[in-house]
C-alpha cells in the first residue's frame, strides 16, 4: 500500500477509495477513510448545531442565567470541546445552587409554615434552610444528615396527624350518628345534620369545608326567618283560641243566667196571687229569652269569624312549616335536577376563583347544552323532558370529578367548573362526559333514546369578570350546535 505524507494526497487517495467502494461522499464517510489511510484516530465530530438549538432553549430570565446561556452560545458556535465542557461545568454548577436554594425556599417558608402545632420541627426547618443559604456545595454533608433527621421526624408527625383527624372524623360521625337518632321530629335539626354526615363521607379540602360553612349559614340564616314567622303565626293562633274559649264561656254565663231567671219566674207564678202579678213575671221571662237569644246570636256571629281566622292561620302555619322543611335542601340546589343553582353558581364561582388566585392554577368552565331538547319535549311531553334533565344531571355529577361543580344555568343549559384543569384537558373531560352519557341509555314511553349535549369550554382568567369566560365559553358552545350538535368546541 502506498504511504501518503501530505493531507491533500490523503483527500485525494479518501474520494478514490469511496469511489471505489460506491460509497456516497457524506462527511461521516469522507472522514472514516481519511483517518484510516492517515493512521490516525477519528475524533468525534463536534455537533454545532444540535448544541446551537440547545443554547437557545436555556432559560434568561435572571443576570446570572443569561451570562450561563451566552457562555454555552458561544462555546457550541466556536466548535471546541473544551470551551464546551466549562460552558457545561458551569451550568451544572448553577443548577446545584439552584437546587439548594429551592431546598431551602421548601424548608422554609413552605414546610415551616405548616408546622404552627409543632414549633420544634418548624424551628429545626427554618434553621435547616439558613444553614442551605450559607453552606458552601463542598460542607453539605453535615446538614444531609439533619436534613434526613427532619424528614423522618415529619413522616413520623404526618402519621400522628392522620391518626388524630381520623379519630375526630369518626367520633364526630358517632355525634351526628347519634343526634340523628335522637331527634325524631326535628326536621330543621335533620337538613343541618344531613350538610355535616355528607361532607364528612370523604376526603377533607378547603372546597369541602366552605361548602359545608356556606350551606349551614344558608340553612341556618333561611330556618331563623321561617322559625321566627311559624312562632309569631302559633302564638296569633293561640290568641285566637283563647278568644274562642272566652266567648264560649261567657255563651255559658248568657246561658246560666237564662235558666236561672226562668227557675225564678217559675217561683214567681206559683206564688203569684193575681193576674197583674202573672203578667208581670211572663213579661220579666220575655225579657230574658230575647236577651239570650240576642247574646246567643252574636255569640254565634263572633264564634264563626275566630274559627275562620283560625283555619286560616293554621293554612299558614302549615305552608311555613312546608318551607322550613324544604329549606336545608333547596337553598343553593336546583330541585328538580339537584345541581347547584345559581346562586350555588356564584358561591363555587367566588371560591374557585380565590383558589385559582392564591396557587395560580388554571380555573375552566364547561358550559352544555341538550341538543334537540325542545323536540324531546313535544314529542314526548314535558314530563319527559323533566326526566331527562335529572338523568342528564344524575350522568354528569357521577363522572365528575370530587372537586369539579355543576350547575343548572338555565333551562336546559348546565355550566362545569373544572379547576387546576386546562383546556385541552378541560375539553378531554366533556368530551367523556358525551361518551358515558352515550352509554347510559334514557328510557322513555319503553323506547331507548339517545341524549346528546354539545359543549363549550373556556379558561376563566382570574383577574376577569367570570361572565366574560361564560360568554366565551357560549359562543363556543353554539359553534359546536351549527358544525353537527353532540361537539366539544374550546373558545378561542
Amino acid at each position: 500500500m502506498p504511504e501518503f505524507s501530505s493531507p491533500s494526497e490523503i483527500a485525494r487517495e479518501a474520494l478514490r477509495r469511496l469511489a471505489a467502494q460506491r460509497l456516497a461522499p457524506t462527511p461521516d464517510h469522507y472522514r472514516r477513510t481519511y483517518h484510516q489511510i492517515a493512521g490516525s484516530a477519528e475524533e468525534d465530530p463536534f455537533p454545532g448545531p444540535a448544541l446551537r438549538a440547545i443554547a437557545k432553549s436555556l432559560p434568561r430570565s435572571t443576570p446570572e442565567a443569561l451570562k450561563l446561556a451566552q457562555q454555552f452560545e458561544d462555546a457550541a458556535n466556536s466548535g471546541s470541546w473544551p470551551k464546551m465542557r466549562r460552558a457545561i461545568l458551569a451550568l451544572a454548577t448553577a443548577e446545584r445552587v439552584d437546587n439548594t436554594q429551592l431546598t431551602a425556599r421548601l424548608l422554609h417558608p413552605a414546610i415551616s409554615s405548616l408546622l404552627a402545632d409543632m414549633p420544634e420541627l418548624a424551628a429545626e426547618a427554618r434553621a435547616l434552610a439558613q444553614a442551605l443559604l450559607v453552606t458552601q456545595s463542598d460542607e453539605l454533608d453535615p446538614l444531609a444528615l439533619r436534613l434526613d433527621a427532619l424528614i423522618r421526624k415529619l413522616e413520623w408527625a404526618g402519621e400522628d396527624q392522620h391518626a388524630v383527624r381520623q379519630g375526630l372524623l369518626n367520633v364526630l360521625r358517632l355525634i351526628l350518628q347519634n343526634i340523628s337518632e335522637l331527634v325524631l321530629d326535628d326536621r330543621w335539626l335533620h337538613g343541618q345534620l344531613s350538610v355535616l354526615s355528607e361532607a364528612f363521607t370523604g376526603p377533607l379540602d378547603i372546597r369541602v369545608l366552605d361548602e359545608v360553612q356556606r350551606r349551614l349559614l344558608a340553612v341556618i340564616d333561611k330556618q331563623s326567618h321561617l322559625k321566627r314567622q311559624l312562632s309569631d303565626a302559633q302564638e296569633r293562633l293561640k290568641s285566637m283560641l283563647a278568644g274562642f274559649v272566652d266567648r264560649l264561656a261567657s255563651f255559658g254565663n248568657v246561658t246560666g243566667n237564662y235558666a236561672k231567671a226562668l227557675e225564678s219566674g217559675a217561683a214567681r207564678i206559683a206564688a203569684a196571687a193575681d193576674i197583674a202579678e202573672l203578667s208581670e213575671v211572663i213579661g220579666d221571662i220575655l225579657s230574658e229569652t230575647r236577651n239570650a237569644q240576642s247574646a246567643a246570636e252574636r255569640s254565634t256571629e263572633e264564634i264563626a269569624t275566630l274559627r275562620a281566622e283560625v283555619d286560616k292561620a293554621n293554612q299558614h302555619i302549615l305552608r311555613l312549616q312546608r318551607e322550613l322543611d324544604e329549606a336545608s335542601e333547596l337553598v343553593r340546589h336546583d330541585p328538580l335536577t339537584g345541581a347547584l343553582n345559581r346562586k350555588g353558581l356564584d358561591e363555587a364561582l367566588e371560591r374557585e376563583i380565590a383558589l385559582a388566585q392564591r396557587r395560580g392554577t388554571v380555573l375552566c368552565i364547561g358550559l352544555l347544552d341538550v341538543d334537540n331538547f325542545k323536540h324531546l319535549n313535544d314529542t314526548y311531553g314535558h314530563n319527559t323532558g323533566d326526566e331527562a334533565l335529572k338523568h342528564l344531571s344524575a350522568v354528569v355529577r357521577e363522572s365528575l370529578r370530587p372537586q369539579d361543580s355543576v350547575c343548572r344555568y338555565g333551562g336546559e343549559e348546565f355550566l362545569i367548573l373544572l379547576p387546576d384543569t386546562d383546556l385541552d384537558e378541560a375539553v378531554a373531560i366533556l368530551t367523556r362526559l358525551q361518551r358515558e352519557l352515550t352509554r347510559r341509555i334514557f328510557m322513555a314511553d319503553d323506547k331507548h333514546l339517545l341524549i346528546t349535549f354539545s359543549a363549550g369550554v373556556a379558561v376563566l382568567d382570574p383577574q376577569e369578570p367570570a361572565h366574560l369566560a361564560i360568554e366565551r365559553a357560549d359562543r363556543a358552545m353554539y359553534a359546536a350546535k351549527r358544525a353537527g350538535k353532540n361537539r366539544v368546541f374550546a373558545a378561542g
